[in-house]
């Protein structure tokens, strides 16, 4: 092998060995935005979760000051602040 076929076989495979790296880097870089995807995810699940029992919780107090009213009402103890 020539010093001239030996230079072209070697930048070849540099040239080679660079788009490996970098396909690696792209695909280490996709790994990180999955699993900040995930998290970001992760985070507004929790949200939407605390969202929906905070508004049962509202409509099952909501249910329990209507009850107290009409016990009130019926038995002829008011009751202050409701």
């Amino acid at each position: 092998m020539s010093e001239d076929q030996f230079t072209k076989l070697f930048n070849y495979m540099e040239k080679r060995f660079n788009a490996i790296d970098k396909r690696f880097e792209l695909t280490a870089s996709q790994e990180s935005l999955d699993r900040l995807t995930n998290t970001i995810d992760n985070f507004v699940k929790r949200l939407d979760d605390a969202e929906i029992e905070q508004v049962s919780r509202d409509e099952q107090f909501k249910r329990l000051l209507n009850w107290a009213r009409k016990v009130s009402k019926k038995t002829g103890i008011p009751l202050t602040d409701l």
